[in-house]
């Protein structure tokens, strides 16, 4: 329960852009279902050649939300709150426009928080005073 607890305070921070590396994605995923179960909040997941679907109606695909620029567009012109999982989404990171997509959702008038979970992410410059950043449990080495 402390988990969950930790989640949603990083989610009421304010911030609209959180980052979060683990190695156990699938686990941290779980963790936003179970908290989605307890909340009113609309929770999205978005994976990499998938349509994005609310969290617990993962059979429901929001159409043209496949591929990273469509998603981003979506997201970008919602007009209600959500809060936007992406994992594995990272090469999203590496493309000028998309970065520029996230500065404005960061910044629009309409408050969204996308959360990008993947083991490793790489998060350019222009994206740091608008991000949170989390690193969970690390693989052991050995």
């Amino acid at each position: 329960m402390e988990y969950l607890n930790q989640l949603e305070k990083m989610l009421e921070s304010g911030h609209r852009i959180i980052t979060m590396e683990s190695y156990e994605v699938d686990r941290v995923c779980d963790l936003f279902l179970e908290l989605s179960r307890f909340s009113s909040k609309p929770y999205y997941l978005a994976q990499p050649e998938q349509a994005m679907h609310r969290l617990g109606a993962s059979h429901i695909g929001i159409p043209k939300t496949n591929k990273p620029e469509d998603l981003m567009e979506h997201i970008e012109a919602a007009q209600y709150f959500g809060i936007y999982i992406l994992r594995n989404y990272t090469e999203i990171l590496d493309d000028t426009d998309m970065v520029e997509d996230l500065i404005s959702i960061a910044t629009g008038d309409t408050h969204k928080v996308v959360v990008m979970i993947a083991e490793h992410i790489k998060l350019p410059n222009q994206l740091i005073p608008y991000t949170v950043r989390s690193k969970h449990q690390m693989k052991n080495t050995g």
